[in-house]
Formats: structure tokens, C-alpha cells, sequence
């Protein structure tokens, strides 16, 4: 698939050579990292490291960011998204992103995934209210692709609810 963003990138984004996007499921729920304070929020993950597969890196991705040993059950899509600056217009094609769903098979999951950001699990047919319109707050601006695409993957759960399950 392919997605553009329009934002003002202030990290590089080539030092990856791809980016894991994780949709954990737990069977009635899935997991989302939020900040409480703005409502922003996105799936959990990551980047995949130099000689890493997608599968090693989503479940390393798991353990750090989660704390959940994991099962890979299938990469649901893969985004190759392009930044576009808003000052200048410019074009900035980024690593691209593997939407991997995955189950917990261990561990325990966190509560925090960083200073301001909480793990919340939310109920899959109460999901839509991740959909309402949010403005993005300015610090995490840099992060607008994690968000996009974790919008898309919401609204795909949307449209084919059970496609979670397959």
C-alpha cells in the first residue's frame, strides 16, 4: 500500500532498513500506546536492525516494547509511505512499514511504553472511537506515519472485523 504524510520531519528515518507496526491481539482486545494527556495514539513497534528478518523484529519489538514473548501469525500489510515537507514541499521516501498481527504467549504487558505513553488494551468492537478526529499535537509530529498507519490498520478492522481472526 502506499500512504503519504504531509509533516515536517525532524528524525531520520533511513538509518532502518524497515519499521515493524504491531496489531496484538488478545483475542477480544488489542493493544494501542496512547498519551492520555492529548489522545494521541498509535500500534505499538518498531525498527528492524541490520541483518534482522521482519518476524525477529517484531517479536525483539514485543519483548522491549511490550513485554510480551509473541507468536508471528502473518504480516497484514506492508505501507511504503512518502513524507512530504510542509515547508518545502520536498519528497522524502521512508523504510517502509510491515503490519504484523501477532498473539502473546508469555510475559507480561507493560502499562508504559515511554515517559507520557501508556499500553492500553482496547475492546475490538469499541475501536472506532480511536477513529474520531484528533489533532496532532506538535511533539509528536515527527511520528504523524506511526499514526496514519495505525489509522488505516484501525479502519481496515472496521470494514472486515473478523479479519483479525483469520
Amino acid at each position: 500500500m502506499e500512504a503519504e504524510c504531509i509533516s515536517v520531519w525532524t528524525k531520520p528515518w533511513s538509518n532502518r532498513s524497515a519499521r515493524v507496526t504491531l496489531l496484538v491481539d488478545f483475542g477480544s482486545r488489542f493493544a494501542v500506546v496512547t498519551d492520555p494527556r492529548s489522545g494521541f495514539w498509535f500500534l505499538p513497534g518498531g525498527g528492524v536492525e541490520q541483518g534482522e528478518s521482519i518476524e525477529e523484529a517484531a517479536k525483539r519489538e514485543a519483548v522491549e516494547e511490550l513485554g510480551l514473548e509473541v507468536n508471528v501469525n502473518r504480516v497484514i500489510a506492508t505501507f511504503n509511505v512518502t513524507l512530504i515537507s510542509k515547508d518545502t514541499r520536498e519528497h522524502l521516501k521512508i523504510p517502509p512499514f510491515a503490519v504484523v498481527q501477532i498473539t502473546p504467549t508469555g510475559g507480561q504487558l507493560k502499562k508504559r511504553y515511554a515517559p507520557n505513553r501508556e499500553i492500553l488494551l482496547v475492546r475490538k468492537g469499541g475501536h472506532n472511537i480511536l477513529l474520531q478526529n484528533l489533532k496532532l499535537p506538535v511533539e509528536y509530529e515527527w511520528m504523524k506515519p506511526y499514526f496514519c498507519i495505525s489509522r488505516e490498520v484501525v479502519q481496515e478492522l472496521l470494514r472486515q472485523p473478523r479479519q483479525l481472526h483469520q
